[in-house]
């Protein structure tokens, strides 16, 4: 089949890890897709990322190690990744050591592109735990990451046990399809408007940066793409500029930068929780 990964040669890999990823190549490119993988993998197409990414590099002044944050365009706003909650399950206080849910066992947060942890979880807004515990949503001044919500959820000592903080560095699925349904409403094409997506190089241990292209109506399918590790891009824009999301490879929140008729629609709707931070415009 084809090379997965779609690079001439070994020459973009840094020398350390061309092993790892030669081996790495081999055993997937010996390996059947899915229906879906196939599906995905026929919808995009590698281009260099450089040339694509440059345009961002000038915007965010960065060199795109985390991803490429853009100031508002007019506008912007911030998506609020999703949490859930058993309301079944006895909220385990904080501070005992029966903490469950996306962190890992060493206290460090999950990056993955999340599905919905089942029937017995629903969403839980950051707005309603701020509310039960008399924080702000986000601290003035702070992007939304693991340091907020503080006297809900330490990072030394975890959350409640029937609370699954928001993942860290890539949507959850569901927000994901929201989002992208929002994406289209607003694109000039509808589903057709082509796209681009980047992944940033810290989220592949051979650290090369990927950017893929596309329909934007294809972008549901990405989260079944062989290449991409379970995360959500970086940054997805339109060819014509018009909008441009991030996603932080250490944040909770995704950015949406654009016009304030996309914004407004990104803060009223349902299926979304996303607040505009006039700090982090």
């Amino acid at each position: 089949m084809q090379d997965m990964y779609g690079f001439p040669d070994m020459a973009e890999v840094p020398a350390a890890l061309r092993s790892i990823l030669a081996a790495d190549k081999a055993e997937r490119a010996a390996r059947d897709l899915t229906p879906e993988e196939a599906a995905s993998f026929a919808n995009w197409a590698r281009v260099p990322a450089e040339p694509e990414t440059r345009w961002l590099a000038a915007l965010s002044g960065d060199d795109g190690l985390l991803g490429f944050e853009p100031p508002a365009r007019p506008d912007g706003a911030w998506i609020l990744h999703a949490m859930y909650e058993d309301p079944r399950r006895p909220a385990t206080p904080v501070g005992t050591d029966a903490v469950i849910g996306t962190e890992g066992a060493d206290g460090e947060d999950e990056t993955d592109w999340a599905t919905h942890p089942g029937p017995d979880w629903q969403g839980v807004r950051w707005s309603e735990l701020a509310e039960r515990t008399g924080d702000a949503i986000v601290e003035e001044g702070s992007y939304p990451d693991r340091y907020q919500l503080r006297s809900w959820r330490s990072k030394v000592d975890g959350c409640p046990d029937n609370i699954l903080w928001s993942n860290e560095g890539s949507l959850d699925w569901e927000t994901w399809h929201r989002l992208i349904d929002l994406l289209i409403e607003h694109s000039p094409d509808g589903p057709d408007t082509r796209c681009l997506v980047h992944f940033c190089r810290n989220m592949f241990y051979y650290q090369v940066p990927t950017v893929l292209t596309g329909r934007l109506g294809d972008a549901h399918s990405l989260y079944h793409h062989p290449d991409l590790m379970a995360y959500s891009p970086s940054n997805i824009w339109p060819v014509d500029r018009s909008w441009v999301t991030f996603t932080h490879f250490d944040l909770h929140g995704t950015k949406v930068a654009g016009p304030t008729p996309l914004i407004e629609a990104l803060l009223n709707s349902p299926g979304l929780e996303a607040v505009r931070l006039p700090w982090k415009p």
